[in-house]
């Protein structure tokens, strides 16, 4: 099937939807925002009278003769899309909303006639449902005294409803199908059929008879739930609260949940994208087992790529730190509960999961294509986070997790070659290439430092030097090795030859994992010279802007530079900004540098706000969104811009 990328996502962490920039609902998670995702079309079509200035006939939003902007309502996950018919003169505006801690969402639909001519239509949303991602063994049925209709599959049920619906139709999505929903709505009348098994679609519509200049309203209700008794009670309870006081609610929600960010005084674009972001990311977190989803999965049959529906921990870490700067500190604490849950007993963990902790479908399954990287981040955020508590909590969390950290940095230490001090032949961060990574060696050393400080708090002072000492002897060799003629290599191949490609991640050097110390002049230099060389070798330049590659000749989805590089490089530009603020005009050049770099991030992102992975090359601009460690490297990139002041005259809040 097409892979499509959405505009915008509203959810609540349990459900997540994605909707396309002419309202289509794409998708449908729950019970879980990675699994099943229980829609597979869910899109708004017109139908105008034969006799109006439209000609007649069906007319989906996505219809080239409709003009569409979308936009997030105030600082909220409440989607707004204004969709224009010019030859009719009909304005559909779709507020779309899900309640901030119950499985409901809210369509609300207000219509207007601008042209000075009566106008004659009906609004039909079409469903084809596949709940449990099954495309056949559901069965919906139509109650027309609750004015309801329930979907159902097993242990999922969603009720839809209106406060008034006019016409309804239930039917086959088969291809071919005479009763399907779909062609009913072309025709442009339903049929009222009360039910249907199998794989089923569902059409609900409204009549709109508009005078010049007047307008109407109408909304949908979808309530889910694991039966039909308490899906259709949560519609009901909908209804009654009314559209105003769910609206309400969901804004005062939201409003609360960015009280508690950390306020950024940086540009004003830039700070409104920073919530934006932290906005977003709410929606991919998920409360009950601590893990992040990177992206809505929108390649489900991996027909583009490997998936984007699932935890990478590397991903995971990335993000929780960046929230807990950003005054969000319970996500990192439920995620490396989440990791104690997850980690192998060989003491590693695996390349991705399923954010209930199984395993996802992966390709670094054998001891010598893992991703050991995924391993070390874990280890680094534990020490990072052991460090940020008091004495005493500091050490209940080493006694609690003592047994993790442990089997993490024994295996670390194993995997490290005694012949060069670089760890073994494994799958880089970008799962392309094997063998031993600058990037993945900078993590293993930065985590067992950090479990070297974990071991002191624990008594443990033999492990301790034993840790201290290994991370110690991977960064001398690092530097011996891999540093060549100004820039750092990616690493060596599985022969162990140098691999002089530049790539971007050369970056994690210096962040996330301070490999190189910038309060030392010698290695300040050498992460400045590491910086321009990527830049040289990898920047592609947009209206001054440095956008970066991931690595040369990087073709992935359809080439073209990375959102997440682009932001890696903004954030190792400020960290050298912090580091040289006493020399004012090169400290103010590596931040002007950060911030066209961030703006080339956020031009390249959807309408909305939401940033993606990838941008340019063959994605239209947008790739895996909203990508939630792209958007916490905004987060992160905010936080570290607000460090480096603004000159007066470009500076504004």
């Amino acid at each position: 099937m097409p892979v499509y990328q959405p505009n915008a996502v509203v959810g609540n962490s349990r459900v997540l939807v994605s909707l396309g920039a002419n309202a289509e609902m794409m998708t449908f998670f729950y019970p879980h925002i990675d699994f099943p995702q229980n829609l597979r079309q869910g899109m708004l079509g017109v139908y105008f009278a034969a006799d109006g200035p439209a000609g007649g006939g069906l007319v989906w939003t996505f219809d080239s003769s409709w003009s569409s902007s979308q936009r997030y309502v105030g600082r909220g996950n409440i989607v707004e899309t204004e969709l224009k018919h010019a030859a009719s003169g009909l304005c559909l505006r779709v507020t779309d909303l899900v309640h901030p801690s119950e499985p409901v969402m809210v369509r609300h639909f207000q219509a207007a006639n601008t042209s000075d001519r009566p106008l004659r239509a009906k609004l039909f949303q079409y469903l084809d449902l596949q709940l449990g991602e099954v495309e056949h063994k559901n069965a919906v049925h139509f109650h027309p005294d609750r004015n309801a209709a329930a979907a159902y599959w097993r242990n999922i049920c969603l009720a839809v409803g209106s406060s008034e619906m006019e016409e309804y139709g239930c039917g086959r999505a088969t291809e071919g199908s005479p009763n399907s929903a779909k062609l009913q709505m072309a025709e442009g009348a339903l049929n009222r059929q009360a039910e249907e098994i199998g794989d089923v679609d569902l059409a609900l519509g409204w009549t709109l008879d508009l005078a010049p200049g007047a307008r109407t309203a109408r909304h949908l209700i979808i309530a889910a739930d694991s039966n039909e008794v308490a899906a259709v009670e949560r519609l009901d309870a909908a209804r009654q609260l009314g559209w105003e006081a769910l609206l309400k609610w969901t804004r005062r929600h939201w409003e609360e949940h960015l009280s508690q960010a950390k306020p950024v005084r940086v540009e004003r674009d830039l700070s409104e994208a920073y919530y934006r972001c932290l906005l977003a990311i709410e929606l991919l977190t998920d409360p009950d087992t601590g893990s992040i989803l990177a992206a809505p999965e929108f390649d489900p049959f991996f027909e583009r790529s490997g998936g984007y529906g699932y935890c990478w921990p590397r991903d995971a870490v990335e993000v929780c730190l960046a929230l807990q700067e950003a005054g969000y500190p319970v996500h990192l604490e439920r995620f490396l509960t989440w990791a104690r849950r997850t980690q192998r007993p060989e003491g590693y963990w695996e390349q991705r999961y399923w954010l209930s902790g199984e395993r996802g479908p992966a390709w670094c399954t054998k001891e010598d294509t893992l991703q050991i990287d995924q391993t070390a981040s874990v280890l680094f955020a534990m020490g990072l986070h052991g460090r940020g508590l008091g004495e005493s909590a500091r050490k209940a969390f080493v006694q609690d997790s003592w047994t993790c950290i442990e089997r993490a940095a024994a295996y670390l230490v194993d995997d490290v070659s005694p012949d060069h001090c670089l760890h073994t032949p494994a799958f880089d961060l970008w799962e392309t290439f094997r063998g031993t990574f600058t990037y993945s060696n900078a993590a293993i050393s930065a985590a067992l430092r950090e479990a070297a400080f974990l071991a002191r708090h624990a008594g443990q002072e033999r492990l301790s030097e034993k840790w201290a000492a290994a991370a110690a002897a991977i960064k001398t060799a690092v530097m011996s090795r891999l540093w060549q003629d100004g820039a750092f290599a990616r690493g060596l191949d599985t022969e162990n030859r140098l691999d002089s490609a530049a790539d971007a991640s050369v970056l994690g050097l210096i962040v996330p994992f301070e490999f190189l110390r910038l309060d030392d002049g010698g290695e300040s230099e050498i992460a400045s010279s590491a910086v321009e060389d990527l830049v040289q070798r990898l920047s592609q330049p947009s209206d001054g802007a440095e956008l970066l590659l991931r690595f040369e000749r990087d073709d992935y989805a359809g080439g073209g530079p990375g959102a997440l590089t682009t932001l890696w490089l903004a954030r190792a530009l400020l960290r050298l900004a912090v580091a040289c603020r006493d020399d004012r005009q090169r400290a103010s050049s590596y931040r002007a540098r950060a911030v066209s770099s961030m703006r080339a991030v956020l031009d390249a992102g959807t309408s909305t706000g939401l940033l993606p992975e990838m941008m340019g090359g063959g994605t239209g601009g947008h790739w895996a969104v909203p990508h939630a460690w792209t958007m916490a490297s905004f987060v992160a990139a905010c936080l570290l811009l607000e460090r480096v002041p603004a000159e007066p005259e470009i500076h504004r809040e």
